[in-house]
């Protein structure tokens, strides 16, 4: 009886983990301010033909990977700790009159629990 007691623990063990909560994943908007929670993923979704370097202000997000699907580099964050984190994509090469500053793009993003 004992031998089958801990078998159903831990098989009902095994399933909570596998049926647990998914991640979540969030796409960015630029220039607006969007809460994520811990753990979950956030994407950057920037074309690819203008060649966008990220930088980033803050320590919640941390860069997971980068990919490419069509005409988009999709850049993978997961947020790793409460707080406010900035992201700023800058285009290698700037705008009308060279401007960089107009094609700059902004995420602003708040990680909670």
């Amino acid at each position: 009886m004992d031998t089958a007691r801990v078998s159903w623990v831990a098989v009902a063990t095994a399933l909570s983990w596998a049926c647990g909560d998914t991640l979540a994943v969030v796409r960015l908007p630029p220039d607006e301010p969007v809460t994520v929670h811990v753990g979950d993923i956030a994407a950057v979704h920037v074309l690819s033909e203008r060649h966008y370097a990220i930088g980033s202000a803050g320590s919640s997000l941390v860069l997971l990977k980068q990919t490419q699907q069509s005409n988009m580099t999709i850049y993978f964050y997961r947020a790793v700790g409460v707080g406010k984190q900035a992201l700023v994509a800058t285009p290698r090469d700037p705008g009308p009159d060279g401007c960089i500053s107009c094609v700059t793009v902004h995420y602003f993003i708040t990680v909670i629990e």
